[in-house]
């Protein structure tokens, strides 16, 4: 009767720890669900795309890279990273449904109180946003460049590319403004040891000659501004 009382209690123990344990290993797991992916860090969600070749490219540097779910990824170039050759803030993002046209601003992209605006290069409704980007944090421009910034459903992909550069096309186009872009920072002393732009230019650069890059590299915010 004594051993059959222990046998009982030890197995009412041992159910319970383990109805314990299962709870708590419930819990965990619906507090992990809830937590929002901007709680990644940049790396995990700053991922390269190393799709290149189908990306279509608009005159403000943004880009398009269809994906397999008839979704686009929308980013910006390596002539926005040349500029901003440290770490940048992209702002003013627009929200998760959210629709945009093709040719209005999408976002900014800044770096110690210097920045451009980007525009849209496609229409459609923002379905995704990068998690690493919509933090208010700073983030290699590099990094940036390689991954995604917002994910589009396209409105009307197929007549809307007759606006956009091919890769080939934008690598000539980048690859000559970027020697302009040397020369000008060379001129104003920006440039390191190694020959290259000074990543922290930005910082430096006074607002004037700031403006002059802005209006060489990037004149359609000029023509924003006076609409």
């Amino acid at each position: 009767m004594v051993f059959a009382l222990v046998f009982l209690t030890v197995l009412v123990f041992i159910s319970v720890s383990l109805l314990l344990k299962k709870e708590d290993r419930v819990m965990k797991e619906t507090e992990k669900s809830k937590k929002s992916p901007i709680f990644l860090s940049p790396e995990k969600s700053l991922l390269p795309l190393g799709i290149d070749d189908s990306k279509l490219y608009h005159l403000s540097h943004s880009w398009a890279a269809p994906s397999d779910d008839g979704n686009v990824y929308i980013g910006y170039d390596n002539f926005i990273s040349s500029i901003f050759s440290s770490n940048v803030k992209v702002k003013d993002l627009p929200l998760v449904g959210a629709h945009v046209a093709q040719g209005t601003k999408i976002w900014d992209v800044k770096q110690n109180g210097h920045g451009i605006e980007q525009l849209s290069p496609i229409s459609g409704k923002i379905t995704a946003v990068n998690p690493a980007c919509f933090a208010d944090i700073s983030l290699s421009s590099d990094q940036v460049e390689k991954s995604w910034i917002l994910k589009i459903k396209p409105d009307r992909m197929n007549f809307e590319t007759n606006n956009l550069m091919k890769h080939y096309q934008a690598v000539v186009h980048n690859y000559a403004l970027k020697d302009e872009l040397i020369q000008m920072v060379q001129d104003e002393k920006y440039m390191n040891d190694g020959g290259k732009i000074d990543p922290d230019f930005i910082s430096n650069i006074p607002d004037k000659e700031w403006e002059k890059i802005v209006e060489k590299f990037f004149p359609y915010q000029h023509l924003n501004e006076e609409v």
